[in-house]
Formats: structure tokens, C-alpha cells, sequence
């Protein structure tokens, strides 16, 4: 399996400075074999919101990848993703993704009008998954993923961005199957490895740091990325901006199926090297300090239990929230609801029940949700 990473510069979203970048990028780590070939182009919709954000991929990043695939020969190009609560004929008119994919020439596809059951014998804790019928159509997968942050996995890229082929609301009842980090990781690798992105291209000219995915801050890294090998391209975006790679879950589960790479030595660098672009003041998700394992030793157990830690916790700021009921809707725990009526009605969390998922978080368009 190729192991190159491509990164490359490019300072702001012209369309024709992005579409050089992503040349030189996809050229040097190895085009994707599309001629003739249906191709499926994931970007990231976390949900629609203008692309000055940095929510989702940008319009001009996707435009400039249809531009290449046609270019590559790719037959006919499908163009979609699913945020984690769609409502009817979603168009991601604020983001301008599907104008851009309409522009292009592509054709927009709405992932949960047909949705189809795969199996996947090999997996570690997920088998069986239903996605958008369009994986099925493809001949192969581009996943377009933008360079965030991620309250749950610190980091999302290539491989959490595969996450999105699944429908809508069906994405939410995964958080409570696999609450913990490492076991969410675990899913998200097992269903990369069922639909197999075939390559990865990677808007990081303008990132997101502090609390992301949604409520944090855009930061100009002025990058693109290109790989065939989204656990390369993964490692190597965190990299750059400081996470080391085995601290991000999906990159040491996914480094250790041993599909994608053997050994982080393994990766070849053509181009820029992440040392060569390294950001230094990105504010990353704060990991979880660990106790000591002298306290352990010295504690009994059943003391110790009186003082465990909790992962941070969700916090409604009830003078920002709009009361649109998003959280609500999307939390599979059943964690959150309202109180009251009429000017004093408010949404609530109940504590006994959230399980740090940070769904909330990662849906209100009002950035009302704190972690803490």
C-alpha cells in the first residue's frame, strides 16, 4: 500500500491557487485511479453553516477536486455528506456545497433517501452498518476531510470524516453503544476498513482549533494534504499541529490492525515534511490528566472510587441558547430536555444519564454548549 503523504501550501481559497495545490499535492503522493469510474466525494458537513467558519470543507476546495477528478477521467462524479440531524432535502446552502458540486458538474446525492446494510466479518466491535446506498454505487471513495479539532477524539480527519455515510440520525445511537473514546475509535476504524476510502484529500488552509468540531475558532494553516492512505494522512495532520499521533484513538487503533501502516517510520513524505510546517500555537482539546499510580498503590480501592474522575462534562449557556432543540433530538442517552414553559422554558442535562459524548456540542448552531 502506497505511504505517502503530500503536503503542500496554499494560502487562501482561490480557485485557482487551490486547484495548483491540489495538483501538486494528489501528483506527487499518487493520483487516484479514477478513469472511468463513478466516483463518490465525501466532504465534511458537520452541519450547514457559511464556510468562513470552518465547519465544513470549503465550496472552492471541492470545486478545485472536481475540477482534477474530471480532469483524471473519473466518469460521473457523486457529491454528498449527512449531518448528524438532517431534515428534508438538505442542500447545504450555507456552507455553498452543493452550488459548488453543482457548479462542477456533479451531482448532489442525499444519503438518507437510500440507505443499505453492510457487513463487515473482520470487525473488532462493529459488524454490521447501514450507510448511504451511494457507497454501494461507487466505484471508489475521496473523503474530503477538514483539519479539526474534536471533543471526543481530540482529532477528526480522514477517518472520522468516513463517519458521515452514515445517515443522519443514524449516527446516534453509535455513542451510546461505544461511549468510551477508545471503543468509539474502534467502530470508526471498522468502518473505514468495510468502505474503504480509496484516497483523502484534506482542506487544511483554514483549520479549527479550540473546541471543535463546531465550536471552535478558524486558524489559517495555509496546507492541503493529499494521500491514498487516510491513516498516513491522519498522522500526519495531527502532526503538524501538535497532537502526538498515538494520542489521537482512531490513529493507534488504526495503526494497530496493522492495514494501513506497520510503523509511523513508515511514512513517506514527497513534499513538505510535518516538521517543515509544524504550527506551534494551535490550541488543541486537553487531554485528561491521569492520577498517579502512587495514589493508587497508597488508596485503598474502595476510597479510591470516592474520588474518580469524570470526563468533562456538557454546560448549557442558557443566555446563547436558542432553544431550537437540536441537542435535544440528537442525544441518544436522553440526557437533555426542557423545563419550563414559555419565557422560562430552558434546556436541561441530566447528569445520571449524559455520557460525554458531546454530541450537543458538536450540533448547536448557536455555540451555546460548553465542555468544562
Amino acid at each position: 500500500m502506497n505511504k505517502k503523504v503530500a503536503v503542500t501550501r496554499c494560502t487562501k481559497y482561490d480557485s485557482e491557487e487551490m486547484y495548483r495545490s491540489l495538483k501538486t499535492a494528489a501528483e506527487a503522493a499518487g493520483l487516484p485511479d479514477v478513469a472511468g469510474k463513478k466516483v463518490l466525494l465525501k466532504p465534511n458537513i458537520l452541519f450547514d453553516t457559511p464556510p468562513e467558519k470552518a465547519v465544513t470543507t470549503h465550496p472552492v476546495f471541492l470545486e478545485a477536486v472536481i475540477r482534477l477528478i474530471r480532469e483524471w477521467g473519473a466518469s460521473r462524479i457523486l457529491v454528498g455528506d449527512s449531518p448528524g440531524i438532517q431534515g428534508p432535502n438538505f442542500t447545504a446552502r450555507l456552507s455553498g456545497l452543493r452550488e459548488a458540486a453543482l457548479k462542477g458538474g456533479a451531482e448532489w446525492v442525499d444519503f438518507t433517501k437510500e440507505k443499505i446494510d453492510l457487513e463487515i466479518a473482520e470487525g473488532k466491535v462493529h459488524r454490521k452498518f447501514q450507510v448511504t446506498k451511494a457507497v454501494k454505487e461507487a466505484d471508489l471513495i475521496i473523503t474530503l476531510p477538514k483539519l479539526k479539532n474534536h471533543q471526543l477524539m481530540f482529532f477528526t480527519g480522514a477517518i472520522k470524516n468516513t463517519f458521515g455515510l452514515v445517515p443522519s440520525i443514524g449516527k446516534t445511537p453509535f455513542h451510546v453503544k461505544y461511549s468510551s473514546r477508545q471503543d468509539f475509535a474502534s467502530m470508526l476504524v471498522d468502518l473505514n476498513l468495510l468502505v474503504k476510502p480509496a484516497y483523502a484529500l484534506m482542506d487544511a488552509v483554514t483549520a479549527m482549533e479550540g473546541p471543535g468540531p463546531s465550536g471552535g475558532r478558524p486558524k489559517d494553516l495555509g496546507l492541503v494534504l493529499a494521500s491514498s492512505n487516510i491513516l498516513a494522512l491522519d498522522i500526519a495532520a495531527c502532526t503538524i499541529v501538535g497532537y502526538p499521533p498515538l494520542s489521537i484513538p482512531t490513529n493507534r487503533d488504526g495503526l494497530d490492525r496493522q492495514f494501513w501502516l506497520k510503523n509511523l517510520n513508515e511514512i513517506e513524505y514527497p513534499l513538505l515534511t510535518p516538521d517543515q510546517v509544524r504550527v506551534r500555537d494551535f490550541e488543541k482539546i486537553p487531554f485528561k490528566k491521569s492520577r498517579s499510580q502512587l495514589v493508587d498503590f497508597i488508596i485503598p480501592k474502595p476510597i479510591r472510587s470516592l474520588f474518580k474522575t469524570k470526563d468533562p462534562q456538557p454546560y448549557i449557556n442558557h443566555q446563547s441558547c436558542i432553544r431550537c432543540g437540536d441537542c435535544i433530538q440528537i442525544c441518544a442517552a436522553g440526557a437533555m430536555y426542557f423545563s419550563g414553559q414559555g419565557v422560562s422554558k430552558q434546556v436541561e442535562i441530566n447528569r445520571e444519564k449524559c455520557i460525554s459524548c458531546y454530541c450537543c456540542h458538536e450540533i448547536c448552531p448557536a455555540k451555546a454548549i460548553d465542555i468544562k
